[in-house]
């Protein structure tokens, strides 16, 4: 799939908004639907970089003149006030981990999970089982869940994945075999499992690269006046 195609539906899946074909380097978001806080996101694709605007923006040259900054690789990890830097991946990799060894440690959450997912995270049940974040996977260890992936956002062409690892059970492969069981899924329903994580994030890409992703876009999102 192109980038640029694989951009925009990543764009729609996290922010929710509504992105038209990118043809070319610069597109504005549909005027209908949710907007994002953002002025524009920026991202560098195949040696180019595309502009995503929010189609109420003012004063866009002086946002241009942040976007050098925004991009640069000498200042990832280091907050800058109204830029955030992310990582855009894919999956076109095996992973490392089989996916019959993942369901040996990762399995399928119900409802009949939900005491489980209560003690996981208080008061996250309700969305971790709703329709919209499915697939839901998990891992169970010691009669405790220990690691949910879940699609943070869906859209009808992609999901995008959402990881959360209790910090006493981190380094087991518990994320990973998770993360493996929800991108099968997701690709069994025909639709494209994104994985994305803010550019500073070093154990995300990892467990990323591990599951078989591979980054086609590093993007920002930049702040600036709205009309």
């Amino acid at each position: 799939m192109q980038e640029k195609v694989l951009l925009r539906l990543h764009v729609e899946a996290v922010w929710g908004v509504r992105v038209p074909a990118i043809a070319g380097n610069e597109v504005f978001l549909l005027p209908e639907g949710l907007q994002p806080s953002w002025a524009v996101y920026v991202a560098e694709v195949t040696r180019e970089r595309i502009y995503i605007w929010r189609p109420d923006v003012d004063a866009r040259l002086a946002l241009l003149e942040r976007v050098d900054e925004a991009l640069s690789e000498a200042v990832e990890g280091v907050a800058t006030p109204g830029i955030v830097r992310e990582v855009a991946l894919h999956q076109i990799a095996r992973p490392t981990m089989d996916v019959e060894v993942a369901r040996q440690i990762a399995r399928p959450l119900t409802e009949r999970d939900r005491a489980l997912i209560e003690e996981f995270e208080p008061e996250s049940a309700k969305y971790f089982l709703d329709a919209r974040r499915a697939p839901l996977f998990g891992v169970i260890a010691e009669g405790k869940l220990v690691s949910i992936a879940h699609s943070s956002r869906r859209t009808e062409q992609a999901c995008e994945l959402g990881i959360e690892t209790h910090p006493d059970a981190r380094r087991r492969g518990y994320a990973l075999a998770s993360t493996v069981l929800w991108a099968e899924a997701v690709a069994q329903e025909g639709l494209v499992p994104f994985y994305s994580a803010l550019a500073e994030n070093s154990a995300s890409l990892r467990l990323a690269h591990a599951a078989g992703y591979r980054v086609f876009a590093r993007g920002a999102t930049i702040e600036g006046l709205m009309e």
